[in-house]
């Protein structure tokens, strides 16, 4: 059966149509955009080095910390220019006992460094653990770092620190680059 000539063809309303598209445009924007940001969040979890992340500013030299108390520790990041752990950088582990890195240097025991950097966090692991274990008190984390230091490494000290449990957490880690210099050309 065919429609007599005389009646009108039915228009569609396209506005809900194109209602729809938008909606669904801005779902997948929105979803490729939370992907993205999850993979970030992924790889700066497992401590893969950012190429995108802003740079620090140059340093001239680390300096001493200011006031190192019983219950530090002073994790002393630096360029290995003297090659002494043979890589590119070299860690000392410094508490009031050995407080700078010149005493760190001339302690024969070699008990605070220098250590490559897998070694020196291998030994901060047991520390910490060893602490936790026998519920003595945890102590008060500080990192000191050149700019050429990985982001990596500032987050597996901040991993190190914290514990599903809130009384073996250590809240606060302070970080310390000293003695800035300006780019040369830059104001």
């Amino acid at each position: 059966m065919s429609k007599p000539r005389g009646e009108p063809v039915p228009s569609a309303d396209w506005t809900s149509l194109i209602d729809i598209i938008f909606q669904l445009l801005i779902f997948f924007m929105i979803t490729l955009a939370l992907g993205s940001v999850q993979e970030q969040a992924s790889a700066a979890e497992e401590g893969e080095e950012q190429e995108d992340l802003p740079e620090l500013p140059g340093m001239t030299d680390l300096g001493e910390a200011l006031e190192i108390t019983q219950n530090t520790l002073l994790i002393h990041v630096a360029d290995d220019e003297d090659d002494m752990v043979k890589g590119n950088l070299v860690v000392y582990l410094l508490n009031h006992e050995i407080p700078t890195v010149e005493d760190a240097r001339n302690d024969s025991s070699r008990t605070a460094g220098p250590f490559s950097w897998d070694y020196a966090f291998d030994k901060l692991q047991r520390e910490m653990n060893s602490k936790r274990m026998f519920n003595e008190p945890l102590p008060r984390v500080e990192m000191r770092a050149t700019k050429s230091t990985p982001y990596g490494y500032v987050l597996d000290v901040m991993n190190l620190c914290y514990h599903d449990e809130e009384e073996l957490r250590i809240n606060q880690v302070f970080f310390r680059f000293a003695r800035l210099m300006r780019e040369k050309g830059g104001g």
